[in-house]
C-alpha cells in the first residue's frame, strides 16, 4: 500500500518535534526499513514548520551509543539514538550496558518490524520483516534500561517521549528504550492536545535527611584518619568537595574513577589507589562509589565508620555487593555534598594543629607521587615507549583544557587534570570500544575543544574504527585518537597472572588467548578516511608527532597516532 500519508501531521513528526522541544538537539541514527516515516518527517521540516533534532548518520550502532555517552559527559545534555529493529538493537546492547553502568541518560529508540502483513500503510513488504520478528524485542536490554515501552497508538507519541525523557533524567539517571513500530509512525497524529504542554520535569534528589548529614559531619570532623573515595561524581565542577577537603584536610582518592572529583594538583588529592588509605582509616566517606576498594585485598579496620553518599548508595542493581555502610546518605550527589559541607563548617581552633599535620602529610605524599611520575615517564621514553611517557608528552603538548577519554591507554597517575571535565575513563562495566566513540560525542558537543581518545589496540578494534573514522570525516569531528599498540590483551594477561603468577601461562612464550597478532597498520585505517595519521615507535620522536597531530586537529582534521608501547 503506497503513500497513504495522512493529510495532517503524522506520528513521526510529532515524536521528533517533541524530542527537540524537550531539549534533545541530536539524533544519532543508523537507519533501516523501519525509518521511512522518520526520514519523511525530517525531509518535510520546512513545510511542517516543526523544529526537530539534528539527525546525524552514524555507521555503526555501537559507535552511536558511545557518542551519546560522550556527548552527555561533555555537555550535560542527553542525546537520542535510533537504530534498526532487533538487529540494530543487538549491536547497541554493549553501549547501553556502559551507559547504565555510568548512569548516562540516553533515549534509545529503535524501529520494530511491521506488525501487520497487509492492509495498513507501512505493512510488511520485504522478507526481512518476517525474519526480524521477535516476541519481545525489548527483552534483550530490559535488565540494563530504566524503562521500556512499545508505542501502540499515534496519540501516545508525545506522551511516550515525555515519559521516556523524564525517567532517563531522573535520579539516578540512566538509559531508557522506546520501540517504534513502522505502521504507528505513519499514522495521523491527533490535532492539538499534549504537544502544546511543557515536558514534565525529571525527579531531582535533594539533600539527605539533616540528622543523618549532621551525624556524618560529626564522624568526619572527629576522625583522625579519614578518607573520601569517589568513583565518578556527576557534578560539573570541583566544588564543594575541593573546598571541604582542603578546609578539613580530608584526602580524596579517585579509585577507578570515571570522572574527575578534584584537580590532580589539589593538595588533598590522595591518588588513585585506596588500599593503604582504607587499611589505616577510622572514617571513610564513599561518594558514588560502587566498588570503593577490593574486598579481597583490604577491609577497613575494626571500629572504622563507613558513610555512603549518592543517589543510590546501595547500588540496588548489583545482585551481590557487600561493602559496609554504617550511615547511608541517599540523595543528590551535589546536594548531599553541599549539605555536608555546610554541616561541617569551619574547623574549631582546637583542631588546627592536627589538621595542619594531616594536610602536610597528605601533601607530601602527593608531592612524592609527582616526583615518581616524572621518573616513571622519563624511564619509558625509549623503544618501545611506556604509556606513562605517552601520557606525559600528550599532557605537555595539549594544554590544560584538552579533554581526554581513556580506555586502557594512558597512565593517568603521571598526568595533570586541573580543569573540570577534562578526564573521563571507561565505565566499570568494561564494554570495550567505548573510548573513541565517546570522544567523538564530546567533539560533537563542542568542535572547538581539543578532544583526545587514548585507547588500547584491542579497544580500538572493538570500536569499529572504520565506522568511527568515516563518521568523523562525515561530520567534521577533529578527534585525536592515540592507539597504544602493545599487541596483546593486557587486561586478560594481567588477570591470568594475578590468579596464576607461577603457572604454565606465565611461563609460556606466548600466553594463550592474549596475543593480537597480524601486524595491523592502524594508522592506515584512519588515513583512508582523510586523517592525519602516523605510527611512532621511538619515544624520542613522539613530541614532534604529537605536535603535528594537534596542528591537524586545530585545523579541523581528525588525526591518529599509533604508538608502540610496552607495559
Amino acid at each position: 500500500m503506497k503513500d497513504a500519508r495522512p493529510d495532517s501531521g503524522f506520528a513521526a513528526e510529532e515524536i521528533l518535534g517533541r524530542l527537540k522541544a524537550s531539549g534533545i538537539d541530536v539524533l544519532l541514527a543508523n537507519g533501516g526499513t523501519d525509518f521511512p516515516s522518520i526520514i519523511e518527517a525530517l525531509a518535510g521540516q520546512a513545510e511542517s514548520g516543526i523544529e526537530m533534532p539534528e539527525a546525524l548518520v552514524v555507521t555503526h550502532e555501537g559507535v552511536a551509543l558511545g557518542m551519546a555517552h560522550g556527548y552527555y559527559l561533555a555537555s550535560g545534555k542527553p542525546a537520542a539514538v535510533m537504530v534498526h529493529v532487533n538487529v540494530g538493537l543487538a549491536n547497541a546492547v554493549m553501549g547501553l550496558i556502559n551507559a547504565a553502568s555510568d548512569r548516562i541518560p540516553v533515549l534509545m529508540l529503535s524501529g520494530r518490524t511491521p506488525l501487520t502483513e497487509a492492509g495498513r500503510f507501512g505493512s510488511r513488504n520485504s522478507p526481512i520483516h518476517w525474519g526480524q520478528e521477535m516476541r519481545d524485542q525489548a527483552a534483550m536490554i530490559r535488565e540494563v534500561v530504566k524503562w521500556d515501552y512499545e508505542l501502540r497508538y499515534p496519540e501516545q507519541g508525545v506522551l511516550a517521549v515525555d515519559r521516556a525523557l523524564s525517567v532517563a533524567q531522573s535520579e539516578p539517571k540512566g538509559p531508557v528504550y522506546l520501540s517504534l513500530p513502522r505502521e504507528v509512525l505513519a499514522e495521523a497524529a491527533p490535532a492539538g492536545g499534549r504537544a502544546a504542554a511543557p515536558p514534565p520535569a525529571p525527579v531531582a534528589y535533594g539533600a539527605p535527611p539533616p540528622d543523618l548529614v549532621a551525624e556524618a559531619a560529626r564522624i568526619l570532623a572527629q576522625a583522625e584518619r579519614p578518607v573520601i573515595i569517589t568513583q565518578g561524581i556527576d557534578v560539573r565542577g570541583f566544588e564543594p568537595l575541593a573546598g571541604l577537603a582542603e578546609r578539613w584536610a580530608l584526602p580524596v582518592v579517585e579509585y577507578w574513577s570515571t570522572r574527575q572529583a578534584l584537580p590532580t594538583s589539589h593538595p588533598m588529592h590522595g591518588g588513585r589507589e585506596p588500599t593503604d588509605w582504607v587499611k589505616d582509616a577510622d572514617a571513610i566517606l564513599t561518594v558514588d562509589a560502587m566498588v570503593p576498594w577490593i574486598t579481597d585485598h583490604v577491609q577497613p579496620p575494626e571500629g572504622c565508620r563507613v558513610i555512603a553518599l549518592g543517589p543510590d548508595p546501595s547500588f540496588r542493581a548489583a545482585p551481590m555487593r557487600s561493602f559496609p555502610a554504617d550511615l547511608t546518605l541517599a540523595g543528590g550527589t551535589l546536594a548531599g555534598l553541599q549539605a555536608l559541607d555546610a554541616a561541617m563548617g569551619e574547623p574549631p581552633a582546637e583542631r588546627t594543629d592536627a589538621l595542619a599535620a594531616r594536610r602536610e602529610r597528605v601533601s607530601a605524599l602527593r608531592d612524592d607521587r609527582v616526583v615518581d611520575a616524572v621518573k616513571r615517564a622519563e624511564a619509558g621514553s625509549g623503544t618501545p615507549m611506556s604509556p606513562a611517557w605517552v601520557g606525559r608528552c600528550l599532557n605537555e603538548a595539549a594544554g590544560p583544557e584538552a579533554i581526554y577519554f581513556n580506555e586502557l591507554g594512558i597512565d593517568p597517575t603521571v598526568m595533570q587534570f586541573d580543569e573540570p571535565g577534562t578526564f573521563f575513563s571507561s565505565p566499570l562495566s568494561g564494554g570495550l570500544g567505548w573510548g573513541l566513540p565517546a570522544a567523538m560525542g564530546a567533539a560533537l558537543a563542542d568542535r572547538s575543544r581539543t578532544v583526545i581518545a587514548c585507547v588500547g589496540d584491542g579497544s580500538y578494534m572493538f570500536a569499529n574504527p572504520v565506522a568511527c573514522h568515516q563518521t568523523c570525516a562525515a561530520h567534521g569531528l577533529p578527534v585525536l585518537t592515540v592507539v597504544f599498540n602493545n599487541g596483546i590483551w593486557n587486561a586478560v594477561r594481567r588477570s591470568t597472572l594475578y590468579m596464576y603468577p607461577d603457572g604454565k601461562a606465565a611461563a609460556a612464550n606466548v600466553m594463550p588467548i592474549t596475543a593480537l597478532e597480524g601486524g595491523t597498520d592502524h594508522a592506515a585505517i584512519a588515513r583512508a578516511h582523510g586523517a592525519h595519521a602516523e605510527r611512532v615507535s621511538d619515544g624520542a620522536d613522539l613530541p614532534a608527532a604529537i605536535g603535528r597531530a594537534l596542528a591537524a586537529t586545530k585545523a579541523g582534521q581528525q588525526a591518529l597516532l599509533e604508538v608502540m608501547v610496552s607495559y
